[in-house]
């Protein structure tokens, strides 16, 4: 197997687990069963790895975001922003790392990839809520970004509630809690529209 990859994978759960500080180059060593030399031969460095491993964890599910975007553009606003939500909170939660590697990233002071600027926001969705608004289906207060960031914050926190409330997932199932999550952020999108 490609000592890259195994790096990467060895070097993204120690990272989840213990953040960029934490983490020790001997834990990502002994979990990946790869020789020192080769983390500074692909990585160049500690922190090169941990870029490394965000650009990789999250590249993947970005793609899949964008494509999911591009899917829903078409569709009427409250179902295709229902369906983007939807498609977000699978592609969060089917990549067990994603919640942990962006809270360590958070703590760490976001230093592995740029800040999201608003132009950076997808503009799928973007002109998916747009028109929303001028046909009002969606409430004209509430900004696209501030959106963007609401829905993040929930879809990237609901794995860490369930695990503080575990009868989250013990009543609802995942799927259950997913159709709730959505319901409130599409009531708060469309209340007071008209």
């Amino acid at each position: 197997m490609d000592s890259r990859a195994v790096l990467l994978q060895a070097a993204a759960e120690e990272f989840a687990l213990s953040g960029l500080k934490g983490t020790r180059i001997r834990e990502i060593v002994q979990r990946s069963g790869v020789n020192e030399r080769m983390i500074y031969h692909h990585f160049g460095s500690k922190e090169g790895l941990f870029k490394a491993v965000v650009e990789h964890e999250f590249g993947g599910m970005t793609k899949a975001w964008r494509d999911a975007l591009a899917e829903v553009r078409g569709l009427a606003p409250y179902e295709g922003m229902r369906q983007a939500f939807s498609t977000l909170f699978d592609l969060v939660h089917n990549r067990p790392l994603i919640v942990a590697l962006a809270l360590q990233e958070g703590i760490g002071g976001y230093s592995a990839r740029e800040p999201l600027t608003t132009d950076a926001l997808p503009a799928d969705l973007r002109e998916l809520h747009e028109r929303g608004v001028e046909t009002g289906v969606f409430r004209r207060d509430v900004d696209f970004d501030v959106l963007y960031a609401t829905v993040l914050a929930v879809v990237m926190a609901a794995p860490n509630m369930a695990g503080r409330f575990p009868s989250l997932l013990a009543e609802r199932g995942m799927d259950g809690l997913r159709e709730q999550l959505l319901a409130l952020l599409m009531d708060g999108l469309t209340g007071g529209a008209k």
